[in-house]
């Protein structure tokens, strides 16, 4: 009978050495700081000129005349398209098309400040002429910003602007490898409102921790619960 006493605790202490040992790791997971991730993402992106100026009328076709900075100029060539915005006309309703450059530069007053810029003559067309009527939503005087397409499209990666980090060694993110932030240097390009490009450094499908200056290299963390 007490040998299997002995044999019914040892099981009873086995058993609850094996719950412990589940437990136990739970127990620590749940206590450690919770970090918000994010992906690097893929995007279709065409390099642009920026211009803006007042939309004016040939008889029944509208135009914008659109300022360009000296330093932009050299990339504007007649029949590249471009996009119009502006507060009373809407996002993306209207597409143009450069139609002329003036051959003078001159001075224009911006912000109290003096820059020299160079006219570029847009037409603009309807995006999609049977729903919408140009009428409802361009007038003469109107301002407009123009986003002349200098490029052919591209596909780049963008990494948020949230989870980079910079020191004197460069900029870096925190990759979240099992519950273990670990530091890796990237290289960046192009700067954009999403992020900025991905050169070097990191794999698109890794999860990267926002705001890594509020972690230690290494430290132990979770993913924050969606």
């Amino acid at each position: 009978m007490k040998k299997y006493i002995k044999w019914a605790f040892l099981g009873i202490f086995i058993t609850a050495g094996a719950w412990a040992a589940i437990i136990a790791p739970q127990a620590t997971l749940n206590m450690l700081p919770e970090a918000e991730t994010v992906h690097p993402r893929s995007i279709s992106h065409r390099e642009v000129v920026r211009g803006a100026g007042v939309i004016f009328s040939r008889g029944d076709t509208f135009f914008l005349s659109a300022a360009v900075r000296e330093g932009d100029i050299n990339a504007v060539r007649v029949g590249q398209p471009a996009e119009l915005y502006g507060a009373a006309i809407g996002d993306g309703i209207y597409t143009a098309v450069v139609r002329e450059i003036a051959d003078f530069a001159r001075q224009q007053e911006f912000g109290g400040l003096t820059e020299t810029v160079v006219d570029v003559i847009l037409e603009l067309y309807n995006k999609d002429e049977t729903d919408v009527n140009p009428y409802e939503f361009i007038r003469v005087g109107y301002t407009a910003e123009a986003r002349i397409n200098i490029g052919e499209p591209r596909e780049l990666v963008l990494v948020p602007y949230a989870a980079i980090d910079q020191d004197d060694r460069g900029e870096y993110v925190f990759v979240l490898a099992g519950n273990t932030a670990l530091r890796r240097d990237i290289v960046t390009g192009i700067e954009l409102a999403e992020g900025a490009e991905l050169l070097a450094g990191i794999r698109e499908d890794d999860e990267l921790i926002v705001r890594p200056e509020r972690f230690a290299e290494n430290s132990l963390v979770k993913a924050m619960e969606s």
